[in-house]
Formats: structure tokens, sequence, C-alpha cells
């Protein structure tokens, strides 16, 4: 019986590396568990209508966005459904964007604020005021803080790489969407 196992015998350096396999391969399943489950826009029939050239509105159907962010969210999501959305309206330091691609419009800003409203007296939302604070002034067309707004949720979600550093032209904001969605012009 001992020849059978003797013939397994591993060195120090293969152990580590076993050892290193299973740490990753168990947090990798972890993470996975942990991964909010939120809707991932590649590209998404959308139309576009401009507002004076200064606000871009992305249109889509109430139903779907009713479907994407149910009323039961809990805080992380709504975080990174606003973290999303910013992008479409922010430049970031590093050129990069990471996280879902989600249209910002004004459906899904007033879904997002009745989910907090409704979810709130669960004592859930630990980022609740920040949460009201942008999506209010959002839901005025107001986005002139939209790289502020990114920051604060980035860097609550521990953000590293994307910091916001300034808010797009129009013409940036729509190469961004056309870029990310599919577009009925």
């Amino acid at each position: 019986m001992r020849k059978i196992f003797a013939t397994f015998k591993t060195t120090k350096i293969q152990k580590a590396a076993i050892v290193v396999a299973c740490i990753g391969f168990f947090s990798i399943l972890i993470y996975m568990k942990v991964e909010p489950d939120l809707p991932v826009f590649l590209k998404k029939d959308v139309t576009i209508a401009e507002d004076g050239g200064a606000i871009i509105e992305v249109e889509e159907s109430l139903s779907v966005i009713e479907g994407e962010f149910p009323l039961t969210m809990n805080d992380y999501e709504v975080g990174e459904a606003i973290h999303a959305m910013s992008h479409q309206k922010v430049i970031s330091k590093d050129d990069e964007k990471w996280g879902a691609k989600i249209p910002l419009t004004q459906e899904r800003v007033k879904r997002l604020i009745e989910v907090v409203e409704t979810r709130q007296h669960d004592l859930e939302f630990e980022n609740e005021s920040l949460y009201f604070e942008i999506l209010n002034r959002w839901s005025d067309n107001d986005f002139s803080q939209a790289a502020r707004d990114h920051n604060h949720i980035w860097y609550n979600q521990g953000g590293t790489i994307g910091e916001a550093t300034g808010i797009m032209s129009p013409e940036q904001e729509m190469d961004y969407i056309k870029a990310n969605y599919d577009v009925n012009e």
C-alpha cells in the first residue's frame, strides 16, 4: 500500500501551488455569490432624445426597467446601478469604466428613487441620503456634479481604477451611447 502512495510525493513548491490554486478557486466561488444580480447591458435597442444639445436621454420601456430594478434591491445593488448609470456622463482618469453599462434615463432615476423610498423602512440602506441626493438632482436633469456623484459611489465600493475627473461634452456622451447601445436614430 505504501508503494502506491510513494509515487505521489509532492515537493514544497507543488504543495504551495495546490494551496494557492485552492484559495483562488474558493475565492472565485465566494465572489460569484457576493456579486449583485444587476442587468448587463452590452448593447440594447434605445432611442436618443436631445434637449437643447446639453441633455441626452436614452428612452426605454418602463416594464423593462421595473424588471431590472426590483423593489427588493439592496444597498449595494442600488449603488452599483447609480455607478453604472453615471458612466454615461463622466470622463475617467484612466479612461477606464468598470462594471455594467446601464443607460441613464429619467425612468431609471425615478425607479431607483422608488426603490430607496420603499426599502428605507427596512433600514437596509447605509447610503440612503447619498442616493437621494444624487437621484433627486438627476431627476431634475442636473448632472453638473456627476463626476462627484460617481466618485462618492466608486469610493464607497472600494474603487481603485476609473476615478471620474470631469463631465463629458454632449458629443462625447453621444459617442459613449452609440458605442454601448444599439441606437435607433
